[in-house]
């Protein structure tokens, strides 16, 4: 009798298993159908006139977000930068002459003495004019100084101002106090409470974007999610290790879609996300990108960006055509026989092929989330007057630092299809913009118009 009692305790535990997997399985799958249906609706591209997702011609878009700890001197930065930025001919040959940026930090660890006050005033010269030429786009924290202070923030900003040097862009460095993020980098930057509070004065500074320690493994964000999201993560060299990778990013995507924070960005694996600090200021956090095999500890250097890059990676950015922002470390190369080594510079050299052949858009951080964000939340309508289509551009409708007129220059690269390339005009507000690109039909045989 016993016996009977305990088989039904089991079958109807069975039963209660199976039907609170199937309710986690079924509020998982509705949740995945209902992110898929938002970004179809967004990149809906069908109607006369549309919005492109990339600038013309490009089907996907990188950028290379490489944190400054490990480049020990300024000529070491220099040799990287000319030979990422130029075609100049140096030491590793000709330059690929990419819009590749980098990051600086103001007080240096015993890691990087390459640093704004390093006590070396050519150091931060070098930052300077590499910060308004562009390619210095991203502060990795102010730095591993081991009793920052509020003074310390107050010091950096005064100095970048009178300077005339502006980021919008914060990348925490490691585990140090003025991170903004506490659940992964342990930062108390933004806790009011704390010495090393500053998060107000940097977003008045003029931060937007913060990397507060997120990284997927997941090749293309902003692009539907399927079961080949995980699975190209797979790789047949390191069958174990990969598997043991596609059910970690496998796990942080359902624990987001079950209301985890620390995960947040794998729920829908969009570039960026409206985030809330703890001193209560919104900021857009975005996600980074490195899918090396043995894991993200060992893979953001110099040699192992070529495997991150690698073509395997570049023809699936293609394929979905996704954004992403590869997380490396330029300057980690005391195991490389040149600055940058061979398969390196290889694998840097096709992604300039696929850049000159219209197929991946490379640009530095800040611009790539500069454009996504206008392109997220730009405001514009068309109308038919005679045979002329006339597309006017109001405002970008910015959620969190509130809306803005856009300028030529903000919207560089803004590109819509339309029936006629020679039949449309272009106005921001009442004014015309003269300054446009007349596109030939692309791989979607439409027509086009850029903003230049």
């Amino acid at each position: 009798m016993n016996d009977k009692k305990f088989a039904k305790k089991i079958y109807i535990f069975g039963l209660s298993l199976a039907a609170a997997i199937l309710a986690v399985a079924t509020i998982y799958l509705i949740n995945i159908h209902n992110i898929n249906r938002a970004y179809y609706e967004r990149a809906h591209t069908k109607s006369a006139v549309a919005l492109r997702k990339f600038p013309y011609p490009y089907k996907a878009a990188m950028a290379i977000s490489s944190d400054i700890d490990g480049t020990t001197t300024k000529e070491e930065f220099l040799e990287i930068q000319s030979f990422l930025n130029t075609k100049e001919k140096a030491s590793m040959g000709e330059g690929v002459g990419l819009e590749i940026g980098n990051s600086f930090i103001v007080y240096a660890p015993t890691t990087c003495t390459f640093s704004y006050f390093s006590g070396d005033s050519g150091d931060a010269q070098v930052i300077r004019k590499y910060i308004r030429a562009g390619y210095i786009d991203s502060l990795h924290s102010y730095g591993e100084k081991f009793d920052f202070s509020r003074e310390d923030a107050i010091k950096a900003i005064r100095e970048l101002r009178n300077n005339r040097c502006q980021v919008d862009v914060w990348v925490d460095h490691a585990r140090t106090p003025n991170n903004l993020g506490d659940d992964t980098t342990f930062g108390l930057g933004d806790h009011p409470d704390s010495p090393a509070y500053h998060a107000d004065l940097t977003i008045d500074y003029g931060i937007k974007f913060v990397w507060l320690g997120r990284i997927t493994m997941v090749i293309g964000q902003s692009a539907p999610i399927s079961l080949r999201t995980f699975s190209s993560i797979y790789d047949s060299n390191h069958p174990i290790t990969s598997l043991i990778n596609m059910g970690k990013e496998f796990a942080k995507n359902f624990l987001a879609i079950l209301g985890n924070r620390k995960y947040a960005l794998h729920r829908t694996y969009d570039l960026v996300r409206i985030a809330r600090l703890d001193d209560g200021q919104k900021v857009y956090e975005f996600i980074r990108f490195d899918n090396y095999w043995k894991g993200v500890a060992t893979g953001a250097t110099s040699r192992r960006l070529a495997y991150v890059i690698s073509r395997r990676t570049l023809d699936r950015l293609k394929e979905v055509g996704g954004y992403t922002i590869v997380y490396t470390h330029l300057g980690k190369n005391s195991d490389c026989s040149e600055v940058i080594p061979k398969e390196t510079q290889t694998a840097l050299r096709e992604l300039a092929g696929e850049f000159e052949q219209g197929n991946i858009y490379v640009t530095t951080t800040s611009r790539l989330l500069n454009y996504y964000l206008i392109h997220s939340y730009l405001d514009w309508s068309y109308e038919t007057i005679s045979d002329e289509i006339v597309i006017r551009i109001s405002h970008v409708q910015d959620p969190v630092f509130g809306p803005f007129m856009p300028t030529e220059k903000n919207l560089r690269g803004i590109t819509f299809y339309v029936p006629s390339k020679d039949k449309v005009r272009l106005y921001i507000g009442d004014k015309e913009i003269a300054n446009i690109q007349r596109n030939q039909p692309d791989y979607t045989e439409r027509e086009s118009i850029t903003i230049k």
